[in-house]
C-alpha cells in the first residue's frame, strides 16, 4: 500500500513547532515548507500554538478558552503599564489575584505518574528516527522532563531583540530601551525585552529594575532562575514575604532544585519556624544519595523538632526517608534516634530488625522483615553482645517488652542490671520499668525500680511514684503507702495524695486519709480535685461542719464574695461583666489552674452540701451558699434550679425580702406566653402555694397591689389565686371586702374550705362591737360551717370538729365548744395514725379544753387534760 493511500485521522495528529536551529542540517531535507491552510491560521496575536489535541473533550476546550482569556487580560495590563495608565502596584495586585500560591509540597507525588498515550509514544518514536536513533530513546520512570521554553517573538522581532541587546552591550542604553518598548508594544507577553530593561536599570533605578524583573518572571513562570533573582532583590530590600513567594514560584518551576528549597527554608526560619521545618521535611525526597551527610543532618533536625511537638509520625517518616536513601551513612546516634521513633510509633518489629542489623544482636527463630503485629515464635531467643551501646541496650529491652517476649524478660533485665550502673544511667532503668508497667508486668518492673530508690542520684519522686504504683497493683499496700508518702514528702503530687488517701481509707484509717488530703493554703496552691476528695471523705465519716466549710471554700473560687446582706441584692441584679470592682474568688485561697472539676461533679457536691445543711437546719449557710452560687458563670446552666433553691432558702430562713423578689421574677416571664401555655403555667398550684408561703412569713401587706396589677393584666388567671386577695382583706380586718371575695370564689368552686372562710369572716363581723343583727350573722356562720362539715372527708372529720369548737369558743358558747373539742379527742382514723405529726389535733383541743376549765375554776379537770394529751 502506498503512503498516499493511508488515511490519517486528523483528530489524533499532534502538531509540534520546531526551531530550525534545533534540527540537524542533514535532516532539513526531510522537511518541506508548506503553505498555511486558511482553516489553521489564527490571527490577532503571536501566541504559541496550542499543544492540546484536536480531539480533546469539552473540559480541555474550556481550559483553552480560559487560558486565552487570561492571556488577553495580561496583554491589556502590560499595554496599560507601558502606557503609564496604571501603576506597577496595581499591575502587581491584579497579577497576584490570578496566581495560586498554594504550597507545592504535594505537587510531586511519585506514586501518581501520567501515562503517555499511544500517539505520544508514536510521536516520540518518529522524533527519534529523525535524529538517527533507530532503537528509540530509553524511557525513564519518574523522570521529570523540563519543557522547552516557548518563544513568543517572531523571526523579525527576534532580530530586533538581538539588536537591542547589542546596543545595550555597546552602551547605547537609550536606543536599547526604545527597541525593547517597540517589541513590547507589538508582543506584550514576551519576556525577553523586560529582562533587557531590567539589566538597563539595574544600577541607576533599583525600583524599575525590580519591576521589570518581576514582570519578566510573571511572563515566563517556568524560568526558575529568574524567580530566584527576583527573590534576591526582595531580600536586599527587606521584603521577606515577597521573597518567599518568589522562591515558591521558583521551586514550582524546578521542584528538584535543592538549593532553592534550602534558601526558602532558611529564610522562613526568620519568620515562622514551624513552617520552615515543614519546608525542610518536604525537601527530603529530593536530596540525592550523593549528599547523604546533608540529607541525614536535615532529617535529624526535622525529626527532633517534630518529636518535641509530639508529631512522632512525621518525625519517623523524616528519618526513614534518610535511612532508605543512605542507611550505610547512619552512625549509632542516628540509629538510636530512628529506633526511638519506631518505638514511639509502635513499630516494634521494625525496630528489632534495625537493632539486629546495626547493633549485632543475634536473633534465633526470627523472621526478618515480617509484618508488624506478627507473633514471635515460642522458640524465639536472643543473644545480646557485651559491647552494645547503652541506649540501644535499653531500647532492645523496651522492644522485647512491647513484643511480649516473656521468655526473654529475665535475660534482658539481668543484662541491664549487669552492664548499667543505676547511679550513672538510672533513666535507662526507668524507661524499661515504664514499658513493663504498661504491659502490666509489675514484678519485673520492681526488679528495676528497687535499685533506683536505693540509689542516691535517682531516688526521685517520679521513681517512688512508679514503685508505689507497682506495689499497689500487686496488692502490697504497706509498701505502696510508704512509697506514696515518700512522693508527697518530695513533691506536691496530686495522684500520690489521692492514691494514698484511697489506700488508707481502704484500711479504715480515716484520720490518716484526711491528713493525706490536707493542704496548707499558706504554703501551696490548693488543688480542686484533692479538696473535692477531702469533702467526700469528710461527708462519709460524718464530720459535717468541716464538710460544709471545705465545700463552700471549693465552690466559692468561681463566685463573687458576699460580705454583707446588701451584696445579695446588688449581685443578684448586676450582670457578671458589669461587676468591674469585684473579682471572682475573693476571700478564698488560690487554686491551681488546669486541673478543674467538671460542672456536673461540682453540682453533685452542691446538692450534698444543701442536704447536710437542711439536716442540720443551718439555713443561714443554706441561703448564703445558694446566693453565692448565683453569682458564678460556671453554674449558668443551673440557674433555674438555683433560683428555686434560693426561694426555698428564703422560706426556710424566714427571710421574705428576697423571696418575694424571686417569686416575682418567676411570675414576670409567664406573661410572654400565649394561650394554653400561659394558662397552665400561671394557674399552677405550686407557684401560688410558694407565693402564699412567702407572704405568710413576711407579714407584709404590700403584695395586694402587686396581685391587683397581675390580675388586671390577664383575665386568664384562675379563681384559686384570687383567694390571696380575700385573705389580704381578712388580715386587714376589712371583713366586708373579704366576705365579698370569698362569696364570689365559693359560688364558682363550691369548696368546703371556702365555706369555712366565709363562716370565719361572718364570725369576725358578729364579734365586732357595733355590729347589728349579730344573731343573724351567727346563724349564717353556722350554716356555712355545716356545709364545711359535710364537705370534708370522713377521715378528716376531726378537723371540722376542731374548727367548730374554735368558732363557738370565740362566740362564748362554751358548752358547744367543749362538745366539739371532746369529739376531736375521741376521734380516730387510719389517715391520722399514719401522719400524726401533721394531722393530729388532740393536743390543741386538749389545751383549749384545759383553758376553758381553768377559766371556770375546775383546775383538776384542766390539769387532767394537760397531763393526758400534752407532752413537753
Amino acid at each position: 500500500m502506498a503512503d498516499s493511500d493511508v488515511e490519517y485521522d486528523a483528530s489524533n495528529v499532534e502538531i509540534e513547532e520546531l526551531e530550525v536551529d534545533e534540527v540537524d542540517e542533514s535532516d532539513l531535507s526531510e522537511f518541506v515548507e508548506v503553505q498555511q491552510h486558511p482553516a489553521m491560521v489564527q490571527t490577532g496575536s503571536y501566541n504559541a500554538p496550542s499543544t492540546s489535541s484536536a480531539g480533546g473533550n469539552s473540559s480541555a476546550q474550556s481550559e483553552s478558552e480560559t487560558d486565552d482569556e487570561n492571556t488577553h487580560q495580561r496583554e491589556v495590563l502590560i499595554k496599560k503599564l507601558v502606557a503609564r495608565e496604571i501603576t506597577f502596584s496595581e499591575y502587581q495586585a491584579r497579577m497576584q489575584q490570578d496566581d495560586d500560591l498554594d504550597d507545592e509540597d504535594a505537587e510531586v507525588d511519585q506514586s501518581h505518574k501520567k501515562k503517555t498515550t499511544f500517539f505520544q509514544d508514536y510521536s516520540n518514536a518518529r522524533r527519534d528516527v529523525l535524529r538517527g536513533n533507530l532503537q528509540g530513546s530509553p524511557r525513564t520512570e519518574g523522570k521529570v522532563t523540563l519543557r522547552r521554553q516557548r518563544r513568543f517573538l517572531p523571526a523579525a522581532l527576534q532580530g530586533l531583540m538581538g539588536q537591542a541587546n547589542l546596543c545595550y552591550a555597546r552602551g547605547d542604553v537609550r536606543t536599547a530601551e526604545d527597541l525593547c518598548m517597540e517589541i513590547i508594544r507589538q508582543v506584550p507577553l514576551a519576556h525577553e525585552p523586560f529582562i533587557t530593561l531590567a539589566q538597563i536599570h539595574e544600577m541607576d533605578d533599583p525600583e524599575k529594575y525590580l519591576q521589570y524583573s518581576q514582570i519578566a518572571a510573571h511572563l515566563n513562570p517556568s524560568d526558575a532562575e529568574q524567580w530566584a533573582r527576583v527573590a534576591e532583590i526582595f531580600i536586599d530590600r527587606g521584603d521577606i514575604d515577597e521573597a518567599l513567594k518568589c522562591y515558591t514560584r521558583s521551586i514550582r518551576a524546578n521542584p528538584k532544585n535543592i538549593d532553592m528549597r534550602l534558601k526558602r527554608a532558611r529564610l522562613m526560619e526568620t519568620r515562622d519556624e514551624k513552617q520552615a521545618f515543614k519546608y525542610y521535611y518536604n525537601m527530603l525526597p529530593f536530596i540525592p544519595k550523593e549528599q547523604a551527610d546533608f540529607l541525614i543532618s536535615i532529617a535529624k533536625r526535622v525529626a527532633e523538632k517534630f518529636h518535641k511537638e509530639t508529631n512522632v509520625s512525621a518525625a519517623l517518616d523524616a528519618m526513614q526517608q534518610a535511612y532508605r536513601t543512605a542507611k550505610e551513612k547512619f552512625n549509632m546516634e542516628d540509629i538510636n534516634l530512628l529506633v526511638e521513633l519506631l518505638i514511639a510509633n509502635g513499630h516494634y518489629r521494625r525496630a528489632l530488625d534495625i537493632l539486629a542489623v546495626h547493633a549485632n544482636v543475634e536473633l534465633h527463630n526470627y523472621d526478618m522483615g515480617a509484618a508488624e503485629g506478627t507473633q514471635l515464635s515460642p522458640n524465639f531467643s536472643i543473644d545480646i553482645p557485651d559491647d552494645i551501646v547503652l541506649d540501644l541496650r535499653t531500647k532492645l529491652a523496651v522492644v522485647l517488652v512491647h513484643l511480649k517476649c516473656e521468655q526473654c524478660f529475665d535475660k534482658a533485665i539481668d543484662d541491664i542490671l549487669t552492664h548499667i550502673d543505676p547511679e550513672n544511667a538510672g533513666d535507662c532503668y526507668l524507661d524499661v520499668a515504664e514499658a513493663l508497667m504498661n504491659e502490666e508486668h509489675y514484678h519485673q518492673a520492681l526488679r528495676l525500680l528497687v535499685p533506683l530508690i536505693k540509689s542516691k542520684k535517682f531516688s526521685l519522686a517520679a521513681v517512688w511514684l512508679r514503685y508505689a504504683d507497682c506495689s499497689r497493683c500487686i496488692e502490697n499496700y504497706d509498701e505502696a503507702i510508704v512509697g506514696y508518702e515518700k512522693v508527697i514528702s518530695l513533691a506536691h503530687h496530686l495522684d500520690a495524695r489521692l492514691a494514698l488517701a484511697a489506700l488508707l481509707k481502704k484500711q479504715g484509717k480515716y484520720d490518716e486519709a484526711l491528713q493525706a488530703l490536707e493542704q496548707d493554703p499558706d504554703k501551696e496552691y490548693l488543688d480542686p480535685e484533692v479538696l473535692h476528695e477531702r469533702c467526700l471523705l469528710l461527708h462519709e465519716v460524718g464530720r459535717y461542719q468541716q464538710f460544709l466549710a471545705a465545700g463552700f471554700m471549693l465552690l466559692a473560687r468561681h463566685c463573687y464574695q458576699i460580705r454583707k446582706r446588701q451584696d445579695i441584692a446588688v449581685l443578684s441584679h448586676v450582670k457578671y461583666h458589669e461587676c468591674k470592682d469585684r473579682t471572682p474568688g475573693e476571700g478564698v485561697p488560690d487554686f491551681v489552674t488546669g486541673n478543674d472539676l467538671s460542672v456536673e461533679t461540682e453540682w453533685e457536691l452542691v446538692l450534698r452540701l444543701l442536704t447536710v445543711a437542711d439536716e442540720l437546719r443551718d439555713y443561714t449557710y443554706y441561703m448564703k451558699l445558694v446566693f453565692t452560687l448565683q453569682t458564678s458563670k460556671r453554674f449558668y446552666n443551673y440557674r433555674p434550679e438555683l433560683q428555686q433553691l434560693a426561694l426555698t432558702a428564703c422560706i426556710y430562713n424566714r427571710d421574705p425580702t428576697f423571696g418575694l423578689n424571686i417569686i416575682r421574677d418567676q411570675i414576670r416571664p409567664l406573661f410572654n406566653l400565649k394561650g394554653d401555655a400561659f394558662a397552665a403555667k400561671i394557674n399552677h398550684p405550686q407557684l401560688w402555694n410558694l407565693f402564699n408561703l412567702v407572704i405568710f412569713i413576711s407579714g407584709d401587706v404590700r403584695y395586694h397591689r402587686y396581685l391587683a396589677r397581675v390580675f388586671f393584666r390577664s383575665a386568664g388567671i384562675g379563681v384559686y389565686p384570687k383567694v390571696l386577695i380575700a385573705n389580704y382583706h381578712l388580715n386587714c380586718s376589712t371583713y366586708k371586702y373579704a366576705l365579698n371575695e370569698y362569696n364570689k370564689i365559693y359560688l364558682v368552686t363550691n369548696d368546703p374550705l371556702h365555706a369555712m372562710m366565709i363562716a370565719v369572716t361572718l364570725t369576725q363581723i358578729a364579734c365586732q362591737k357595733f355590729t347589728n343583727k349579730k344573731q343573724s350573722l351567727i346563724a349564717q356562720a353556722n350554716v356555712f360551717m355545716e356545709k364545711y362539715l359535710t364537705g370534708r372527708p370522713e377521715e378528716l372529720r376531726h378537723e371540722a370538729f376542731y374548727n367548730l369548737g374554735r368558732m363557738y369558743h370565740q362566740l362564748g358558747l362554751l358548752h358547744l365548744a367543749v362538745d366539739y373539742y371532746k369529739r376531736v379527742l375521741s376521734f380516730d382514723s387510719a389517715v391520722v395514725k399514719e401522719n400524726p405529726q401533721y394531722l393530729d389535733l388532740k393536743a390543741e383541743a386538749a389545751f383549749n379544753l384545759s383553758f376553758i376549765y381553768k377559766r371556770s375554776g375546775n383546775y383538776e379537770l384542766a390539769r387532767k387534760y394537760l397531763y393526758e394529751y400534752i407532752q413537753v
